[in-house]
């Protein structure tokens, strides 16, 4: 059987840190990190689809708008490495490394059955 490689370099970061939901539901309300949390588990797959797709075919300005934004949206819900993963691939689109932004794309895919398992098991911001 041919096991895919997993990349490691990005370890340090976690995969998801509850502080930030909590910090969200003590600046905002907890109904509302719930929805962002809510939202954001609901539009990941597309937003890594989004971002593998574009890498794959060479678009650059669309790759590059979907790294921000799942950046940012991951960033605001904890998940720091997925966060880390979007910034590599935005310095390698920016350098126009296509290989090295392949390379992350295909990091990111990889990681997010880690990152959903780990939405699905977070501990909820009221709790």
């Amino acid at each position: 059987m041919v096991q895919k490689h997993r990349p490691q370099a990005d370890a340090s970061q976690p995969t998801l840190d509850g502080q930030h939901l909590r910090d969200l539901a003590e600046d905002c309300s907890s109904a509302a990190a719930e929805a962002f949390a809510d939202n954001y588990t609901a539009l990941l797959t597309q937003r890594v689809d989004r971002i593998t797709r574009s890498v794959g075919v060479g678009h650059r300005e669309m790759a590059m708008d979907a790294a921000l934004s799942l950046r940012t949206a991951s960033s605001m819900a904890g998940a720091l490495r997925m966060s880390h993963l979007c910034a590599r691939l935005e310095k390698a689109l920016v350098a126009a490394d296509l290989a090295a932004a392949a390379g992350v794309a295909l990091e990111i895919d990889l990681h997010l059955p880690e990152l959903q398992q780990a939405l699905a098991n977070r501990r909820r911001p009221d709790q």
